[in-house]
């Protein structure tokens, strides 16, 4: 078994170099194709042509875009992203003091998006063709439809504004400074709302697939020897059909991550809530080169040790793909 798993994982990380290089590539090139001069950025009003030709120098503007490129790859093979233009900071101190944030926020979402789309989907497969199957699904591509940021002002609108049950933004109260346990309450019911808005996308994929896969198992031979040999409709469901529909599941969950990262962005800039997505916004508003480059290059990252560890997870699942 671990053979296996070990050569499936030199395997994906073989795959994946070219594609953190090409999105490396096309981040670094085409973030310079938008207008606007990041040395007059960083140099503030009316500043004078000495001042804005330092600076250029200072930071290697005034060299050839390929240079830069090959200069900014020679360092980050090393760990190395480079000195954030506006913090004035390692790139890499900078993501990780805001990775966190993202992955307490994303992380929550995808355990109560998988929790819920999972029991959701085997509700709606045992009940294939019912009432309650079809009320399921028209929900599932509602869910899957509207766009978080909607999702997200709507129930701003409702549960903050309206009714005055949750916080509108941030991850912690600004007027108080708790510690301990009511700390982690607090930083709780900042997240509600942000991890709600977040989890609709990716539960309604869950259900829907899960569904689908469910409806497959359910018909296969296997589930008609169970019956016949007087298993219990729980065990059949749970041991027998959802044991092999879980495969699906997982891959799901793995694939959608991207998308659940992406989402991040938009979310946590409705919710100010301060991560990498947030990040994300403030270095394209800046004009931040090294920072957004090596956001994107780190998120690449994530996305990918995410699906390799899916992969994983699937082999040990399904001895088929082991083969």
């Amino acid at each position: 078994m671990l053979p296996v798993i070990v050569k499936l994982l030199l395997r994906r990380a073989l795959l994946a170099v070219p594609l953190v290089l090409a999105v490396v590539t096309i981040t670094f090139f085409f973030i310079r194709l938008a207008p606007g001069d990041p040395a007059a950025i960083m140099a503030g009003d009316a500043p004078t042509p000495e001042f804005l030709a330092q600076i250029r120098s200072e930071y290697g503007f005034d060299r050839p875009v390929w240079a830069q490129f090959l200069t900014f790859l020679g360092k980050a093979v090393t760990g190395d992203f480079g000195t954030s233009l506006y913090t004035k900071q390692p790139v890499f101190a900078v993501i990780l003091e805001r990775f966190p944030a993202t992955v307490l926020m994303t992380g929550t979402a995808m355990i109560v998006a998988s929790l819920i789309g999972i029991l959701v989907g085997v509700a709606s497969a045992k009940r294939a063709g019912s009432r309650v199957d079809t009320l399921i699904s028209a929900a599932s591509l509602v869910g899957y439809s509207v766009p978080g940021f909607w999702v997200g002002q709507l129930l701003i609108l409702l549960f903050a504004v309206s009714l005055n049950w949750l916080p509108v933004g941030g991850m912690e109260a600004a007027r108080a400074s708790y510690r301990g346990w009511r700390h982690i309450q607090d930083v709780a019911w900042h997240m509600v709302l942000p991890v709600a808005t977040l989890s609709v996308f990716l539960l309604t994929m869950i259900a829907r697939f899960t569904r689908a896969a469910m409806i497959d198992a359910l018909d296969q031979d296997y589930v008609l020897v169970a019956e016949a040999k007087g298993a219990s409709h729980t065990r059949i469901l749970w041991h027998h059909a959802f044991r092999n529909a879980s495969v699906t599941t997982i891959t799901v969950i793995g694939l959608e991550f991207g998308a659940v990262l992406a989402g991040a962005v938009v979310v946590e800039i409705v919710f100010s809530w301060p991560g990498l997505g947030r990040l994300f916004y403030d270095a394209i508003y800046r004009r931040d080169f090294p920072l957004l480059t090596g956001a994107f290059m780190f998120s690449s990252f994530i996305v990918i040790a995410v699906n390799m560890a899916s992969d994983v997870a699937c082999t040990l699942l399904d001895p088929r793909i082991r083969r």
